[in-house]
């Protein structure tokens, strides 16, 4: 281990901005599937507490995933401009990848508007 990092005590902001995306995102999950599963009328106080959870991971995710982009936006735009010919060879997987996606997600979505 190098006197440098031994010596360090303070916190860095990207580290602990990656580690809460990471965390809320983890958290996202089983929050997400447990109030799918707690969606019916005999669970309504399980209900407000799993989108209760799944709100505030699905907050912290996003104010995380802003500052982590903001205190990486050097980094991230350098790389995307040194990638952008590489990434102009994907066109077609990219437009399959967001029009496929998007698709799947509001198709599974729609079964809400079904409900009577």
């Amino acid at each position: 281990m190098s006197d440098k990092a031994a010596q360090r005590t303070g916190i860095s902001a990207r580290a602990l901005a990656s580690m809460v995306l990471f965390c809320a995102g983890v958290w996202l999950v089983p929050s997400g599937i447990a109030l799918h599963f707690a969606s019916h009328e005999g669970a309504i106080r399980w209900n407000h507490l799993f989108m209760t959870m799944h709100n505030t991971a699905s907050l912290l995710f996003l104010i995380a995933a802003v500052v982590h982009v903001i205190l990486n936006w050097k980094v991230l735009n350098h790389y995307v401009n040194a990638r952008v010919g590489e990434y102009m060879r994907f066109k077609r997987e990219l437009l399959i990848a967001v029009l496929g996606v998007s698709g799947f997600v509001l198709l599974v979505a729609s079964h809400a508007l079904h409900t009577p």
